[in-house]
């Protein structure tokens, strides 16, 4: 699994990237370097605070200065082949550098050059997960151990007890570190699907910020791209295939809904636009497309979910989803009377669920969120919490309630 801003290799394939300086649904640099098969790290290899890529080929690593295509600023060789390799700022000059990891043995260099190391070091078990950060914001970098749920971290480089043990999380996440708030120290985020739970801190309980990027089968990278001091997220990917032929659409009967299945389909063609819910499937998953280039600057919205409702806006250009259920004109699956008790998935307040004073159950990874429409953007967004409190009002002016995780929600 990728570790870290700087840490291990970035992993995935592809040599199309697409860095957001903001936690927002979409990138706002956008590049293509190197091949599809390199290795990729990233680091601040010149000390200007920014953080770019650098591409590995055995043990020769292609160094860019800047996130943009072209040559690479520098060409250094360090290590082995098969080697490790690990990102960070060991010294606290500013500048990002290698360390090679063979076991639990740590070989760190504290320049972009060949040659011995400057350090040797001996933390955890050879079969030990590591990611690296600046744990106390003491401008160095130094290991944890990632055990599952549980992270040892230590402060600095060197044998020993750690200096603090943490758990967050869940055993099979993906973990990323990184400055996500600014304040000088790393800390984690979990990633389940396109859903990113960021903790400004390194500790147990509920995350400080939720957000959405990209798709579910990207890789992911973290920096600080913008040299702001804050670590935001970007994205690995392959070229995109060409977009499939749109789906004609289907000529509805005397009044009649026009339902549709997975695909890529054009807005007011294939499909109409309005507002469409679907039981949704294992993995299933959806986006609101202003294009079909198969670029991330043509996602207008998307999420991974189960049961989804989902508007689809006149100006979209199209839809795509996979595994999901069929969609259905969301009027059609209106209950009467109104539930009252309800479990996961999005509700339309007033066509589903009665408003209303609700209590969860709860449960591990509780999340919930009211909203005022169902685009999927950030604007539609009312409030939410995860692993908050699981008793929530619901206002008859909302337009709709999502939870996940939560068990099951009755009025109280």
């Amino acid at each position: 699994m990728p570790a870290a801003a700087k840490g291990g290799e970035v992993g995935g394939s592809g040599n199309q990237f697409f860095l957001s300086d903001s936690f927002s649904a979409k990138a706002n640099v956008e590049f293509s370097y190197g091949s599809a098969s390199d290795q990729v790290y990233v680091g601040d290899w010149d000390g200007n605070g920014s953080d770019t890529l650098a591409l590995r080929r055995g043990a020769t690593f292609y160094v860019k200065n800047s996130n943009a295509g072209g040559n690479a600023d520098q060409v250094v060789t360090y290590g082995r082949p098969g080697d490790v390799v690990l990102v960070g700022d060991w010294d606290g000059n500013g500048t990002d550098t290698f360390a090679v990891r063979r076991g639990a043995e740590y070989h760190v260099k504290n320049s972009l050059s060949g040659g011995a190391a400057d350090a040797r070091a001996v933390y955890g078990r050879a079969g030990d997960a590591i990611l690296v950060g600046d744990w106390d914001g003491d401008g160095e970098d130094t290991f944890a151990v990632r055990r599952g749920s549980q992270y040892h971290v230590k402060n600095s480089i060197g044998a020993g007890q750690a200096d603090q043990v943490a758990v967050y999380g869940r055993a099979d996440d993906d973990v990323y570190v990184g400055d996500f708030d600014g304040d000088g120290d790393d800390s984690f985020t979990v990633r389940r699907g396109a859903q990113y739970f960021v903790a400004n801190a390194i500790r147990p309980g509920s995350a400080d910020r939720v957000v959405v990027y990209g798709r579910t089968t990207d890789t992911t990278l973290v920096g600080d791209w913008n040299g702001d001091r804050t670590d935001t997220l970007g994205i690995r990917r392959g070229s995109p295939a060409p977009a499939p032929a749109p789906t004609p659409a289907p000529a509805p009967g005397p009044g009649k809904l026009v339902n549709f299945g997975n695909g890529t389909h054009r807005v007011g063609t294939a499909v109409q636009p309005g507002t469409y819910r679907t039981a949704g499937g294992d993995g299933c998953y959806w986006e609101r497309l202003s294009g079909f280039s198969g670029e991330i600057k043509d996602v207008i919205a998307n999420d991974f979910e189960g049961q989804s409702i989902v508007t689809i806006e006149a100006s979209d250009a199209g839809f795509r989803s996979s595994r999901c259920a069929t969609w259905v004109n969301v009027g059609a699956t209106y209950k009467s009377p109104l539930a009252t008790s309800f479990r996961d998935g999005t509700y339309v307040v007033g066509g589903h669920i009665t408003p209303g004073t609700y209590r969860a159950s709860g449960g591990d990874g509780c999340y919930w969120e009211r909203l005022s429409g169902f685009s999927g953007e950030f604007k539609h967004l009312i409030t939410n919490d995860f692993d908050g409190a699981t008793i929530v009002t619901i206002n008859a002016s909302d337009k709709g309630f999502y939870a996940k995780r939560c068990g099951t929600w009755s009025r109280i």
